[in-house]
């Protein structure tokens, strides 16, 4: 079993990248002086660890990739940290119910999650490629904080009224809603799938789950190079949300957030068929339980551009006393 200590966090990272020529041209014919545009590389030695705070992340940021993992033959495992639950107004339309109760949120869970299985079975895989955690929903940064380890009882969800996972979540023994056992989960997944590729939300990412989530894959990594200081895993991150990104316009084809830094990678793109957005699509409205109460919003990462970066390596030490990602 992987140890535990509060320490420095660091990412491994590769310069693996391909490059692919802009499609801009010219005087509508003749090809101008063109940039070249970066893009994710999977091919069949590809191992892929997806990070999605909750069930819907995987698709909406990484729908076209996951195809092309698929297509090369590549190996998938996504790891939901949340089941999703404490979404109110989506219980509140599934149940017809205006007071939902720890019951409603925790059937609403189960839900999202076979909503994973048939949106990861439209991209090709099977259940074999998903875990679920099943930690809290719109709790994961206290679990940097004040719910770290034992000193304290567990973090209680006031919206499942749960304390720890559900019996055939949890990997550890005795794991519960603390920070220190979310990162012993995730170090020993890393270590057994051996992931080529880690793909992550961005710490600027405005969702409190998953700016959390960039922090706890940093330290679970370190905790695993602690242990095995030969391994070398890509780390590529996406956005969900920010601001009204995605939303400013309709346009077939989007741009990276302006005011939104590419890392040290600089922006990566990966473009989609018209065939891969049509199926990310079909995934995308398999989830039912959000398409009812913010389609729009799904609907909106339907285009036929995705787009990743490579971050710096942070400088944080866990746990936090306050925050980095709400004012818990």
């Amino acid at each position: 079993m992987l140890s535990r200590a509060p320490h420095t966090v660091a990412l491994a990272f590769s310069a693996a990248l391909i490059t692919v020529p802009a499609d801009a041209l010219r005087n509508g014919s003749e090809p101008a002086a063109r940039p070249h545009i970066a893009t994710v590389s999977v091919g069949p030695d590809t191992r892929m660890l997806v990070i999605a705070p909750h069930p819907d992340d995987e698709v909406l940021a990484a729908g076209g990739l996951l195809q092309h993992l698929h297509a090369a033959n590549g190996a998938l495992r996504v790891v939901y940290l949340t089941d999703g639950e404490a979404y109110r107004e989506g219980v509140q339309v599934e149940d017809h119910v205006a007071s939902p109760t720890p019951s409603n949120y925790r059937a609403y869970g189960r839900q999202r999650e076979q909503e994973a299985h048939a949106a990861l079975r439209a991209l090709g895989f099977g259940a074999e490629s998903l875990t679920f955690m099943g930690f809290p929903n719109a709790g994961l940064s206290r679990l940097m904080t004040t719910y770290w380890s034992e000193r304290r009882a567990a973090y209680r969800s006031p919206y499942t009224r749960r304390d720890r996972p559900s019996a055939s979540e949890i990997v550890v023994a005795d794991t519960e809603f603390r920070g220190e056992d979310l990162t012993q989960e995730l170090a020993l997944m890393i270590s057994d799938f051996r992931p080529t590729m880690i793909l992550v939300p961005r710490k600027e990412d405005q969702h409190a789950d998953h700016c959390a989530a960039w922090f706890f894959v940093a330290d679970a990594l370190a905790d695993v190079t602690r242990v095995h200081p030969d391994r070398d895993v890509d780390v590529v991150t996406y956005i969900v949300h920010y601001y009204s990104w995605l939303f400013e316009d309709d346009a077939p084809r989007t741009a990276p957030p302006e005011d939104l830094s590419g890392g040290v990678s600089g922006w990566l793109n990966v473009p989609l068929s018209r065939g891969e957005l049509k199926t990310k699509r079909k995934a995308l409205a398999l989830y039912k339980s959000q398409m009812d109460v913010m389609g729009w919003f799904l609907n909106g990462f339907a285009r036929r551009s995705e787009w990743f970066s490579r971050q710096a390596r942070p400088n944080v030490t866990l746990p936090v006393r306050r925050s980095l990602c709400d004012s818990s």
